[in-house]
């Protein structure tokens, strides 16, 4: 399998391109991105906070703040200003995925395995360990340490959580890939993976390459009622194609493009997926990087390796 790392310098976001968030006038964008306020009903996030990570409940909301602002020190990503990552959508009950994702993890015997691609704080992991999963087969991988590190801090959870989380980048050469903590610890133990507000951040290219990544994650033998599974959110669009968001290159999908980059994904490394995704929502002017095309967009993989 020859990765297009090697093949051509790929455009890649990561930590330079993240410095240049908001760089050209920093209180203009703090103002688009920032509220002072938590602006939702979060009752299952201070749930896990007071329940799983023994936040005293009026202490719940200072520390969520504190904890943000360390975040945005590392990152000026909007989720961070606008308080996304406490909504923790995928445990409504409404998300398919996630449902079957947690069916599949609790099942009795069960030796089925989680990642969580892009955690940030890693929150997805903490809400499966409180709702029962053995955090012994949960995963977690981002690019900032920093991230992992505020995790701890945030859920209180150090000497507690048995699950594996490791920092690093999907898009270095192969050489140096191979030799990786990513590669290493995750290459075909993981039978579930979930990826949120994660491949909207890179071009065609980089995404073909950290798929084909992923599928070296999968446990090999997937398939019939237990295929590898990677599902989750990412803003898509309805006129999809290469775009410019932030002065950077990225792809936005609708299911048709993303079943081509799966179709590709296949012939490179042997295996067969088949895509699903419905538009879920019209972004917010406020926060949309691909115009009025753009839609937050909830998808499925599956695959049999």
């Amino acid at each position: 399998m020859t990765s297009t790392t090697e093949a051509a310098p790929i455009e890649k976001w990561g930590v330079e391109s993240e410095k240049n968030i908001g760089v050209d006038d920093a209180q203009a964008y703090k103002d688009k991105v920032w509220v002072d306020n938590i602006p939702w009903e979060y009752d299952q996030f201070r749930e896990l906070l007071v329940n799983y990570s023994k936040i005293a409940p009026d202490q719940v909301e200072a520390e969520i703040f504190k904890i943000r602002d360390k975040a945005w020190a590392v990152a000026k990503y909007p989720c961070i200003g606008y308080f996304t990552y406490l909504r923790l959508l995928e445990f409504n009950g409404e998300n398919p995925g996630m449902v079957k994702a947690i069916e599949r993890l609790k099942a009795p015997g069960s030796q089925e395995t989680f990642l969580e691609l892009g955690g940030f704080m890693c929150q997805t992991i903490r809400q499966l360990a409180y709702e029962g999963v053995d955090s012994a087969r949960l995963y977690a991988t981002d690019l900032h340490p920093e991230f992992l590190e505020l995790g701890y801090e945030m859920f209180h959870d150090r000497d507690t959580l048995k699950s594996t989380l490791v920092a690093g980048d999907l898009l270095v050469p192969d050489e140096e890939y191979a030799n990786s903590a990513i590669a290493n610890t995750f290459n075909g133990k993981i039978t579930i993976a979930h990826a949120s507000n994660f491949f909207h951040l890179f071009g065609w290219d980089a995404q073909l390459v950290i798929c084909e990544r992923i599928v070296g994650f999968f446990r090999r033998g997937l398939s019939g009622e237990t295929p590898a599974v990677l599902f989750g959110s990412h803003l898509g669009s309805v006129q999809p194609g290469p775009m410019k968001a932030g002065g950077f290159s990225v792809y936005a999908h609708d299911e048709k493009t993303f079943q081509s980059l799966w179709d590709e994904v296949g012939k490179k490394t042997g295996t067969s997926w088949k895509v699903s995704m419905e538009a879920l929502s019209v972004m917010s002017p406020k926060v949309d990087p691909f115009s009025d095309n753009a839609r937050r967009m909830r998808y499925v993989v599956t695959g049999e390796l």
